[in-house]
C-alpha cells in the first residue's frame, strides 16, 4: 500500500504546471550612470559630466593628494604611471636636485636668440639659464603659491610642470599673455617634455597631476596659453579635456628663427 500525501498530490498536479506555465519575468538592472549638465549662466556654457568620470578625478586627487596645509610640494605625492607600450614613469614634486636637469630640459627646448644676437647668443644662454635656475630653485625652496612637478624614467628627468596657485604669482611672461587668465583660478605655466620621450603619455599624465593636487585644494577650474602655432600642444591640451576660449595674435612662420612673436591661445577645462 502507497501512501499518498493530499499536499504534495495538490502541488504535483495542479501548482506546478502552472508555475512551469508561466512566463518567466525580466531580470531588473541598475540604471546605467547618465551624465549630469553644468549650467554657467554667467559664461553661457553647458557642460556635461559623467559621474564616473568625476568620480575618478577625485579619487586621483585623494590618492596623490598629501599634506594640503604646507607648502604645495608637500601636497602631491610620488606617483608611478605607466607608459604607453611600455616602461614606466615617476610624477613628483620637484626637488632642489632636480633643478639643474629642468633647467637643461628647459633650455635645449625654449631658449632661441634673434639674428641680430647671434655673436652674443653663448653669453645670453648662460644668463638666461642662470634666471631659470634661480626660478626654479626659489619655487622649490621657498615659494608658496606655485607647484613644481616632475617626470622621471630610469631615474633621469624628461618632463617639467608647473601650476601658479590661485592668486598667486605667475613668474615669465604669463601674466601679459592675452587673452589674459583669470587670477582667482590655478594657471599652468609650462608642460614640457624632452623630444625623445614625446609620445608616451608623459605630459598628459604631468597634466593630470596637476589637476588632481590642485582639486585636492578646491580648485574647479584651470587655466592655461599655448602659442598658437603649438599644434603638438594644443592637441594634447585638447585630448585633456582642455576647450579653447580666445586668443590673440595669429600664426608666425618667422618665429621659429627668432624673428617676431606668435600669438597665444587661452585653454581651460572644469576640474
Amino acid at each position: 500500500m502507497f501512501r499518498v500525501s493530499i499536499r504534495g498530490y495538490l502541488v504535483s498536479r495542479f501548482l506546478h504546471p502552472l508555475l512551469t506555465s508561466c512566463p518567466s519575468f525580466p531580470s531588473f538592472q541598475a540604471a546605467p550612470n547618465r551624465p549630469s549638465f553644468r549650467v554657467d549662466l554667467g559664461k553661457g556654457t553647458v557642460t556635461i559630466e559623467n559621474p564616473k568620470d568625476e568620480a575618478a578625478k577625485r579619487a586621483l586627487a585623494v590618492a596623490t593628494a598629501g599634506d594640503q596645509t604646507g607648502r604645495p610640494a608637500s601636497a602631491v605625492r610620488p606617483r608611478d604611471v605607466k607608459l604607453k607600450g611600455s616602461g614606466n614613469c615617476v610624477i613628483a614634486a620637484m626637488t632642489e636636485e632636480d633643478c639643474v636637469d629642468a633647467t637643461k630640459l628647459i633650455m635645449a627646448l625654449f631658449f632661441k636668440t634673434k639674428p641680430q644676437d647671434y655673436f652674443a647668443k653663448d653669453r645670453l644662454k648662460a644668463e638666461q639659464a642662470e634666471r631659470v635656475y634661480g626660478g626654479l630653485a626659489f619655487g622649490v625652496r621657498e615659494s608658496d603659491d606655485r607647484l613644481l612637478l616632475c617626470a622621471k624614467v630610469g631615474g633621469n628627468l624628461v618632463g617639467v610642470a608647473e601650476v601658479a596657485l590661485p592668486n598667486g604669482k605667475r613668474v615669465g611672461g604669463y601674466s601679459s599673455y592675452e587673452p589674459t587668465a583669470p587670477g582667482e583660478s590655478p594657471y599652468v605655466s609650462d608642460v614640457c617634455v624632452a623630444p625623445n620621450q614625446r609620445g608616451r603619455g608623459i605630459g598628459k599624465s604631468l597634466l593630470r597631476a596637476c589637476e588632481a593636487a590642485m582639486v585636492a585644494r578646491g580648485a574647479k577650474q584651470m587655466y592655461l596659453h599655448a602659442k598658437t602655432d603649438n599644434e603638438e600642444g594644443k592637441a594634447m591640451f585638447v585630448n585633456a579635456g582642455y576647450t579653447e576660449v580666445g586668443r590673440s595674435g595669429d600664426d608666425n612662420p618667422l618665429a621659429s628663427f627668432g624673428i617676431g612673436e606668435v600669438g597665444h591661445a587661452l585653454f581651460t577645462k572644469q576640474l
